[in-house]
C-alpha cells in the first residue's frame, strides 16, 4: 500500500513540483493550498505524513499544527515543517510534546525525499512497538472466572431444592485479581495548546528547486 504524503502550502507552483514528484517515487501525494481548511483535509485522507508550510496567509502553519496536536486522532501524524525561516520556527517543533522536523527552505528534492522515506519508517516502527507492548500487557492480564452466560445447564445435576438443570454460581474474582492491580493511568489529554508562534501574510513566492 502506498504511504500518503498531504502538502499544506498555499503556493501552488510548489506544491504541484512536489506531488509530480512524489506520485514519480511511489507515494500517494495529497495537496492543501488553502490553510483554513488544512485540518479537515487531514481528517478526510488521513496522511501518512505530512509536510507543513510555515508562512501561509490567514492561518501560519504554526497554527496549524496546533490544531493537529490538540486533535487526539490526528496528533501523531508526523510532520515536518518546510520553512524559509528555521531558526525561527524552531520554537514549532515540539507543540504538543511531539516533536516535528523543521527544514530550511529552499530543500533539495533528494534530501526532502530522504527525509520523507526515514521519518515514514520510524513511525511504522514506533506504531510496531506501540502494538507489541499492548498485545504484551494483554497476554500477561490472568482470565476472568466469571462463568459465560451461554453456559449451558446440566440437566443431571440437581440444585439444593431437588430442581434439575441447576448451574452452579462461578465466584467473581475481585478487580485486583482480574486486573492484575488495575486500570494503567489515563494519559492526560493535551489540553488547548496555543502557538508560540505567529507569521504575517506571505510577502514574496517561495520556490523549490528540482
Amino acid at each position: 500500500m502506498k504511504s500518503r504524503i498531504l502538502i499544506i502550502d498555499d503556493n501552488v507552483a510548489m506544491t504541484t513540483l512536489l506531488t509530480k514528484a512524489l506520485d514519480r517515487v511511489g507515494y500517494e501525494p495529497f495537496v492543501e493550498n488553502n490553510p483554513l481548511l488544512a485540518v479537515n483535509t487531514v481528517r478526510h485522507c488521513m496522511p501518512d505524513l505530512i509536510l507543513l508550510d510555515v508562512m501561509m496567509p490567514e492561518r501560519d502553519g504554526g497554527r496549524v499544527l496546533t490544531d493537529l496536536r490538540n486533535d487526539l486522532s490526528l496528533r501523531y501524524i508526523p510532520v515536518v515543517l518546510l520553512t524559509g525561516v528555521a531558526r525561527e520556527a524552531q520554537s514549532l517543533a515540539n507543540i504538543g510534546g511531539i516533536e516535528s522536523l523543521v527544514l530550511s527552505k529552499p530543500v533539495k528534492l533528494q534530501e526532502l525525499l530522504s527525509i520523507i522515506e526515514s521519518q515514514l519508517h520510524a513511525s511504522k516502527s514506533s506504531n510496531l512497538l506501540t502494538d507489541s507492548a499492548s498485545n504484551a500487557l494483554r497476554s500477561q492480564l490472568p482470565h476472568s472466572p466469571i462463568a459465560s452466560h451461554n453456559e449451558a445447564p446440566n440437566f443431571d445435576q440437581k440444585g439444593p431444592r431437588g430442581e434439575r438443570g441447576f448451574v452452579p454460581a462461578t465466584p467473581v474474582a475481585p478487580p485486583s485479581t482480574m486486573f492484575g492491580g488495575g486500570f494503567p493511568a489515563r494519559q492526560a489529554s493535551p489540553g488547548d495548546l496555543k502557538s508560540p508562534f505567529s507569521f504575517p501574510g506571505r510577502t514574496d513566492e517561495e520556490t523549490l528547486p528540482g
